[in-house]
């Protein structure tokens, strides 16, 4: 083991360079070369032995999958094969060490020619595990608050409609809507998880389509009613999440006692189009909004309705929008489809 490369040779500037950030790499760095068929290790770091619990020495000359060897056969070959074509590729993956499996985040880089390649592996075992255990505790403990907060908010629902107190009773019911929103709030949050893993994928979808298939369901479970201002058809650039979007607004003005929506759109200049959601419902709480303006942590909020606009914020953001109010509206931003987008003057 050495802390040269065999791949570079003499004292020029770069390749002291590339000799230093070989052997300084946080991780355990492995230079290989394609021989026979397979790569064989040529030269490793220092940290290549405290990964892995390996001599540095013994594994020089040999095949990589004699020592770093993978169950997932099909997948090493497949990553090999895409070094070997001149991509850098980087994956999670399981390598046996000397102290048995280690997850890793892998790191396969071709070098000067096609048939050598610069390995790199960082242990993510721990955080791995840590995460695995944070989903584990995070469900359990939603589903037990859920279930919690829905056996309060039913006790005090018949404490409500029983008692002949009007104070027992005011308390009752104000205990009965907490335990409902914390409730609500768990599966917005929820929500809010799933779309943060998410990787958005942009199409063209109809707004004023899903626009209008949220109007009648919130009229017909809420009583809303709309007037939609949108045309027949508005393409823009999003998914099928957009729909969530409108659901959210339209259900933040439920929740703050509106009747009546009014929606409006119009061409920004650039590349944007607005959509404008007025309500005539209680204002929305100052924390709330500043929340959505970044002027607030997240974990401010205490209501489930500040989190369901998050969440359409977010949504929007993610496919090339935005959520923002102005003048006491929501106000959301959209990329017109490309064959919607008006051509330039």
């Amino acid at each position: 083991m050495s802390d040269t490369p065999h791949s570079v040779s003499g004292c020029d500037e770069s390749g002291d360079r590339f000799r230093n950030l070989f052997a300084n790499l946080p991780g355990a760095a492995l230079e290989v070369v394609w021989r026979h068929g397979e790569y064989h290790i040529v030269d490793v770091n220092e940290a290549f032995e405290s990964v892995f619990g390996y001599d540095g020495e013994r594994v020089l000359d040999s095949p990589l999958a004699e020592w770093l060897r993978s169950e997932n056969t099909q997948d090493f070959d497949s990553n090999r094969a895409r070094v070997r074509d001149g991509e850098v590729v980087t994956e999670t993956v399981e390598r046996e060490t000397a102290d048995g499996p280690r997850t890793f985040q892998a790191s396969g880089i071709p070098l000067f020619d096609g048939d050598r390649a610069l390995i790199v592996y960082l242990d993510v075992t721990e955080d791995e595990r840590r995460e695995r255990y944070q989903r584990v505790l995070t469900r359990v403990l939603r589903h037990t608050l859920r279930n919690e907060m829905n056996a309060i908010s039913a006790r005090a629902e018949t404490i409500a409609a029983r008692t002949d107190d009007d104070t027992i009773a005011e308390a009752a019911t104000t205990i009965h809507e907490t335990a409902l929103d914390v409730a609500r709030l768990d599966e917005k949050a929820r929500v809010a998880e799933s779309e943060l893993s998410a990787t958005p994928e942009s199409e063209t979808v109809d707004a004023a389509r899903l626009l209008r298939e949220v109007c009648h369901e919130m009229g017909r479970t809420h009583g809303l009613a709309v007037q939609n201002g949108l045309p027949e058809t508005l393409p823009v650039e999003s998914d099928g999440k957009l729909q969530r979007v409108f659901s959210d607004v339209l259900e933040s003005a439920a929740e703050r006692d509106a009747d009546c929506v009014e929606v409006t759109h119009d061409r920004l200049q650039g590349e944007h189009v607005a959509v404008r959601i007025h309500d005539d419902g209680e204002t929305l709480p100052a924390q709330v909004k500043q929340v959505l303006s970044d002027e607030t942590e997240l974990s401010q909020l205490t209501h489930s309705d500040g989190l369901g606009l998050w969440i359409a914020k977010w949504i929007a953001e993610g496919r090339g929008g935005t959520l923002y109010f102005e003048n006491q509206r929501v106000c959301i931003e959209l990329r017109p489809a490309l064959t919607d987008r008006e051509s330039p003057s």
